[in-house]
């Protein structure tokens, strides 16, 4: 019987970063990863947002939508809990069809649609678990480690000695109310109630011989069980002294209180921050001004155009047309996303996210001032609008700000007196509101970026660091923007450079140039995106329409390679 050889070719996939074993796939750079690199790769965030899985899921679950809800929104499909006679399974109703009390014929789903439906259910929560909540847990271990080993550090023979000189003090003052004259009062008082219920008893029985023979005679007993033969107060008072001095030295520390991380614990600053993408916004000469709604859409203005962007393509999906003709900051998104702009007639309105419900929010009735840029705050929802008025004879402006809730009523004027003359500002431009509640005005006539607490104090103005080598001396600040550890992000539009100031001022670095690698233009515009920590950069130069996302923080990735070294 003649042997047949069996030739086969086996494709073996491997990690797209690091050459090591395919275990999982991410749909959003379409690469092969590894076990150690989707860890990374969920955690980093720059990738965070995108959708890992495992390679089993994805040969068995294909993405493609339920031919169900084909042509509805995913948002907008509900599940009706009846069963089929034959299979058992669940219908999926679109919800657009779905009317109380009319009975609609159900949509039968095989049972592999059906897990692909709770597998899509759960899919967000596991996404959250790989990429937020095991990288916070690990930050807290990180934390604990340190702790671990600085306490371990600091108990030598001297800390030692420390805590024995503290017990030994306790233990000396429980002996001073426990020992000495403690014990012979206890004495004392004991020898004294056996001495009073003799006399008593003594009594007692004299009473008794006495009520045999005259029944009007008891008096003297009766005297004598109303006297006071409880121990004297002024006995007491030094025992009870020395019990609260030694309360007051005892330290209760309370236990139970979760170990939390701020977001500098989370985020470090890169070493050189990195232009992930940029794009071309269709329609513009340059991008004066952004407002990001999310990553995916953003607010672009110029002078003549206010339109809503989709960052994937830069193409247009929604433009208002009377919005302010000017290259100021005016427009801004509050909490649910909806656009707060200027318009022509200076009133501040508000536009809905069905883009098609208004409201004016402020009416401008002042003529004397002039509203140039607003912003939302996102904590309190307040407007936090800067405002001019120009001086025809002596050719000068002078500014203020304004803040309103968010129904637009009055709430703070900054400065205070209308009626002195300002000399804070001189024309704002661009306005924020920095996370301790400082307000921040980027005055590029002044050239200076003035910062006023919450309750209208001068706190500092920045002009520019002296030590800092630059081709003018001047600054000329137009856009700013403060990331979630209360830095603040200026560009320089003369010098053609995006600095980075401590809160209180201090300058600390140039994160963005013309030699940084993906910006060949002048930085004009920024907005922060605190999704995901990522800058919005709008070119300055005439004629270039050019828009960056540029990324200067991220995580600390190391700790999950340590993590996973460890076996944590």
């Amino acid at each position: 019987m003649e042997s047949t050889i069996i030739s086969t070719q086996v494709s073996v996939k491997y990690c797209s970063l690091c050459q090591g074993d395919t275990e999982y796939y991410c749909y959003g750079c379409q690469q092969d990863l590894c076990i150690q690199c989707k860890k990374l790769h969920v955690v980093d965030l720059s990738t965070k947002r995108h959708i890992v899985t495992s390679y089993v899921e994805k040969m068995k679950y294909p993405p493609k939508q339920v031919k169900s809800s084909q042509s509805q929104d995913p948002k907008q499909v509900i599940s009706v809990q009846s069963q089929d006679p034959d299979n058992h399974e669940p219908c999926v109703i679109p919800f657009a069809e779905y009317k109380p009390h009319q009975f609609i014929p159900p949509v039968w789903l095989s049972p592999l649609e059906c897990s692909e439906i709770q597998r899509q259910q759960y899919s967000h929560r596991i996404y959250h678990l790989r990429g937020e909540t095991i990288y916070y847990r690990s930050v807290l271990l990180e934390g604990l480690k340190y702790d671990r080993n600085t306490g371990h550090k600091a108990v030598t023979i001297r800390g030692q000695s420390k805590a024995e000189m503290r017990g030994q003090g306790l233990k000396n003052l429980i002996d001073d109310v426990l020992a000495g004259d403690l014990g012979d009062r206890c004495i004392i008082q004991k020898t004294r109630m056996t001495r009073h219920m003799t006399k008593l008893l003594r009594f007692y029985r004299r009473f008794k011989r006495l009520s045999k023979t005259m029944e009007t005679r008891p008096v003297k007993f009766l005297r004598i069980m109303t006297q006071k033969h409880s121990p004297r107060k002024d006995d007491m008072k030094p025992i009870i002294n020395m019990l609260i001095n030694l309360m007051k030295r005892i330290r209760l520390i309370p236990s139970g209180i979760p170990r939390q991380a701020g977001e500098e614990d989370l985020l470090t600053l890169l070493s050189s921050p990195v232009v992930q993408k940029s794009l071309s916004v269709t329609g513009f000469k340059q991008c004066t001004h952004i407002s990001c709604v999310t990553p995916d859409r953003v607010w672009v203005s110029d002078e003549d155009h206010l339109i809503l962007t989709d960052t994937a393509t830069g193409k247009q999906l929604h433009s208002v047309e009377h919005s302010l003709k000017t290259d100021n900051g005016i427009h801004t998104v509050n909490c649910k996303g909806e656009l707060i702009y200027i318009d022509e007639e200076c009133n501040i309105i508000k536009l809905c996210n069905d883009m098609k419900t208004t409201t004016r929010l402020i009416k401008h009735t002042d003529t004397t001032w002039k509203p140039q840029c607003v912003y939302c705050s996102p904590s309190s929802g307040d407007l936090l609008v800067g405002m001019c008025r120009n001086d025809e004879d002596t050719d000068t402006s002078t500014g203020k700000v304004m803040r309103y809730d968010n129904t637009g009523k009055r709430k703070q004027t900054i400065p205070h007196d209308d009626n002195t003359p300002h000399t804070l500002y001189d024309n704002p431009c661009f306005i924020t509101e920095n996370n301790n509640g400082d307000i921040l005005v980027s005055d590029f006539w002044r050239g200076a970026v003035v910062v006023m607490s919450s309750e209208g104090v001068h706190r500092f103005s920045y002009t520019r660091p002296s030590s800092l080598s630059l081709p003018a001396s001047q600054l000329e600040p137009l856009g700013i923007c403060t990331d979630v550890m209360s830095r603040i992000l200026v560009s320089d539009l003369l010098n053609g450079i995006v600095q980075m100031l401590d809160r209180d001022g201090q300058f600390l670095s140039n994160i963005l140039t013309r030699q940084t690698p993906g910006i060949d233009y002048i930085p004009r515009s920024l907005s922060y995106d605190v999704n995901t920590h990522a800058v919005w950069v709008g070119s300055g130069s005439y004629n270039n329409n050019t828009m960056s996302v540029c990324r200067y923080i991220n995580r600390h990735l190391h700790l999950i390679d340590e993590g996973e070294q460890h076996g944590d």
